[in-house]
Formats: structure tokens, C-alpha cells, sequence
């Protein structure tokens, strides 16, 4: 995979937000699912932002430059976000805003120059020369490039980013499926991106339902295959069982893989699921997946 990712790649469908104020650590502390005591210069932190059902309006990539807190979120989602978010911050010293004179770019395989590569060996980011480096792990070593710089025109495009996240079992939440699904519901719990310790938080109780009672009783899931088309964003699936085609599912992302016909689709179902159930986009008799 190395030698496909030989140049950066675009994240043209993420957005960069600043929250900047004396009092940004303790107001996002009350609004994110993890604990903000953790995120530090060199330490990133993954988390949600729910509403006070529980249910998400976004996933969001914490990191730290100076007194400033910045987060990655889909561009889709990210008006609506700031909203809700900025709902809460009337009697907090903060400013929440979407970030204009930095941009993110990708870089993957033999993208990632060496030295950078070592540098994040033992660490999640580190900010040098007011360029911010920030490493995912999964499903191999990536890095977020947070500069000044204006943004190349050469660089592969979002599609080849997204692919990796969902290879990764990173929950992809665009405007479709705001406000719809608990964290767990797209596996957060096994991302580190929840703390059952820290203080009270919007959504908190239904959070905490879904862990302690049983509450969440699905999954997300990535099923691959063959489509001539793919399915919509926030559409179903159809499953099949022995009397035809059910209908069921909920869709965050998909993705081409290859030009003949090959699909990737995260998807959140009902837990207990048959691994070998055959899956296909709704209506669509050119289309055939499995887990």
C-alpha cells in the first residue's frame, strides 16, 4: 500500500475548528464523551460530541497547539456542529470557529518523510516550525499535516483517505446521520474515545445506559463486495434470509475499491448478526457483499 500513497492526499471533506478562550479545556470537558485532562501537545484525543439523548452530532480528532484547542470533523456536519456546540458557550469565555488560515492534508506510506515518522514513534502529535503532525495508527501509519502552507494540487484524492478510515473502523458521521446513533453504536467504546470516569457531559446518562444496562444493541460493521452503484449515505441495506430480502441497516459511508465493481460500506446493524448473511444496496440485484 506503500507505494500507492507516494504523494499527500486530500482531506478536502474535513473541516479544521479552533476552540481558543480561557475557558476551552473546561467548557469542551462538559461536551465531549472523552476525558479532556488527557489531550495535551503531544497527545491527541478521540472523542464524540453528543446532543442530551446521547446521539451523536459528530465524531471529533482533538489536538492542541499553545492554548488553542483544534478539532477534525466532516465538513458536512460541521455548521450544524458548531451551533449546537456554541449553544452552550454563552456563559463560557471561548470562541468556537472554523479554522482559515490552516489547512490539513494527508500523508501515507512513502508520503510520510522519515524523520517525521520517527519523531511520532512514542507520541500521538508535536507541533515544529508552526506545522502540527498528528499520527493514526490504524490501518497502518498516517499522519495529519496541520499547516500554513497553501494546499498542492497534486494530491490523491479524499476517496483514498476515507477507504483507510473505514479499514480502520473509524465511524464516519455526515450530515445524513447527525443526532441518530449513540457512541457505541459505532463501536466508540473499543476507539478510546469514551470515559465512564470523567464528569458529567451532554449526553452523559444515555451514554452510560447504553455500557452499564445493555441500552445499545447494535454495531457498526464493514461489509465489502461487488455494486455497479453505491449506496446513499443514511440508506438502508437489504439482508437476505431464506423467504427474500429484508431491509435493515444504516448507512455512514461507502466506498469504491477498485474499477470493477468492488465496494466497502460501513454500516451499523443489529448486534448477533450471521457473519455469512449476504447484503446488497437496496433494490439493486448487481450487488452482492458479506462481511
Amino acid at each position: 500500500m506503500s507505494n500507492i500513497f507516494s504523494k499527500p492526499t486530500s482531506l478536502a471533506d474535513w473541516q479544521l475548528v479552533k476552540v481558543s478562550g480561557q475557558d476551552n479545556r473546561v467548557f469542551l470537558q462538559g461536551q465531549i464523551t472523552n476525558d479532556i485532562n488527557r489531550l495535551s501537545e503531544q497527545a491527541t484525543l478521540y472523542a464524540a460530541h453528543c446532543d442530551n439523548k446521547g446521539r451523536m452530532w459528530s465524531t471529533l480528532l482533538l489536538f492542541q497547539r499553545g492554548d488553542d484547542i483544534y478539532y477534525i470533523v466532516r465538513k458536512s456536519v460541521v455548521k450544524k456542529q458548531i451551533a449546537e456546540l456554541a449553544k452552550y458557550a454563552v456563559f463560557s469565555k471561548v470562541t468556537i470557529e472554523p479554522v482559515q488560515d490552516l489547512n490539513i492534508i494527508g500523508l501515507v506510506g512513502n508520503a510520510i518523510p522519515s524523520t517525521i515518522a520517527t519523531k511520532l514513534s512514542n507520541i500521538s502529535c508535536f507541533t515544529e516550525n508552526n506545522i502540527t503532525y498528528i499520527k493514526l495508527p490504524l490501518p497502518q501509519m498516517r499522519v495529519i499535516m496541520v499547516t500554513p502552507e497553501p494546499i498542492q494540487d497534486d494530491l490523491l484524492p479524499c476517496d483514498e483517505w476515507l477507504k483507510l478510515d473505514l479499514q480502520a473502523g473509524y465511524p464516519i458521521i455526515d450530515d445524513n446521520n447527525m443526532a441518530t446513533l449513540l457512541p457505541q453504536a459505532c463501536n466508540l467504546q473499543s476507539c478510546d474515545a469514551i470515559s465512564f470516569e470523567k464528569g458529567c457531559y451532554c449526553g452523559q446518562e444515555m451514554v452510560a445506559r447504553a455500557q452499564f444496562r445493555g441500552a445499545n444493541t447494535r454495531g457498526m460493521y464493514v461489509i465489502k463486495g461487488t455494486s455497479d452503484v453505491l449506496p446513499e449515505i443514511g440508506s438502508t441495506l437489504e439482508y437476505k434470509l431464506a423467504g427474500g430480502w429484508r431491509e435493515g441497516g444504516i448507512v455512514l459511508a461507502a466506498a469504491k475499491l477498485d474499477e470493477k465493481d468492488g465496494v466497502c460500506v460501513q454500516v451499523v446493524l443489529n448486534n448477533g448478526i450471521d457473519l455469512n448473511t449476504p447484503f446488497r444496496v437496496y433494490g439493486n440485484d448487481n450487488s452482492r457483499m458479506t462481511f
